[in-house]
């Protein structure tokens, strides 16, 4: 039957398209419930937890997006290194994100993303080394790309990835790192995890779906599958 059609060429190139279009429907349609999933996650864990670090190495404790407060004597926690992650926007301005890793008497280690910093870097870097306030929410790790892969002994991180800072650190890491919500620093701008920023993905799925219903109609009128009633 196929072979009979007038445009049968148009026919398979079309519905590759469309099978592509509705890929990319389905794709934008899951990213929509993950963030929906994130959202919700956050707003249900608002209760502060007060912890010590060790309690970050106790696997199963807790969960991502756990509010915490570390109680931890802050003349024995001192700063062990800091990164800048690259290519961060906050507000519509390029900048970098402030990760410090810290550690105890104990050499129990934590890391934490301090916040956005701009490019120029003017953030004051002191109150790294003076009491700061370790007030944030519990984060997975990144996950490993394709490409884009960090440089060991440099002072750029593309991404939070647990393996990469252990082996350049020669430290054990707890299960989770820390995303500071308050007192980040002067120059330091605090990452809103509560309002994060909202993309598009529910009308970029209607989107690509309104593409394939409409390619698909054109592919069906051309090999005259369909007709319009006069």
């Amino acid at each position: 039957m196929l072979e009979k059609l007038p445009h049968k060429n148009l026919f398979y190139f079309g519905f590759i398209v469309v099978f592509v279009f509705i890929g990319l429907s389905y794709w934008q349609l899951t990213r929509y419930q993950q963030d929906k999933l994130i959202i919700d996650s956050i707003d249900s864990k608002d209760f502060i937890n007060e912890i010590s670090v060790s309690d970050l190495y106790d696997l199963n404790k807790f969960e991502e997006f756990t509010k915490i407060q570390l109680t931890e004597n802050l003349e024995n926690i001192d700063l062990v290194r800091t990164w800048y992650l690259r290519s961060r926007v906050h507000n519509g301005e390029n900048g970098y994100h402030l990760v410090s890793l810290y550690g105890t008497e104990l050499e129990e280690y934590f890391l934490v993303n301090n916040g956005w910093v701009p490019l120029n870097k003017n953030a004051d870097k002191t109150f790294l080394y003076k009491n700061p306030n370790f007030k944030g929410r519990l984060l997975n790790y990144d996950i490993q790309g394709v490409g884009q892969d960090d440089i060991p002994d440099s002072d750029y991180l593309f991404r939070i990835d647990k393996s990469f800072i252990e082996s350049e650190t020669g430290v054990d890491l707890p299960e989770f790192y820390i995303v500071l919500i308050d007192d980040c620093g002067s120059g330091v701008e605090c990452i809103n995890l509560e309002e994060p920023y909202d993309a598009p993905h529910l009308s970029y799925a209607f989107q690509w779906a309104f593409f394939a219903l409409c390619l698909t109609i054109v592919v069906l009128r051309k090999n005259n599958l369909i007709t319009w009633k006069k």
